[in-house]
């Protein structure tokens, strides 16, 4: 491995955790539940929200994108195909590798290498 490559596999290593697993737990699992489409669109808004959320607060992980426009429609979708993927198959490791998957690839276009 070069150290190229180190900032990505970090990132990707990081990724699993937070946000994948951390925000699907909380957002699909607790908020969204296995019913009802209006607790969904509820845990929905409350995951998009989340993004500006973190950057008001300061919080470390958060980035000037989080506050545009276009990034948090992507949210929404994600948000949406994740709960969709949460509710049809039961389980919501396939949601935590579409969030994982999704910020992996986003990573790899922007992390500078």
């Amino acid at each position: 491995m070069t150290d190229e490559w180190a900032p990505f596999i970090a990132v990707a290593v990081i990724a699993i955790l937070v946000p994948s697993l951390a925000e699907e737990m909380f957002f699909r699992v607790l908020l969204g539940g296995r019913t009802g489409w209006l607790r969904a669109g509820i845990a929905i808004a409350a995951f998009v929200l989340w993004h500006p959320i973190q950057v008001w607060l300061g919080l470390p992980m958060a980035q000037p994108v989080f506050l545009e426009p276009g990034f948090l429609a992507i949210v929404a979708l994600l948000g949406l195909v994740c709960t969709l993927v949460w509710r049809r198959s039961g389980s919501v490791w396939p949601a935590v590798m579409i969030h994982w998957l999704t910020v992996v690839a986003w990573k790899g276009l922007t992390v500078p290498g």
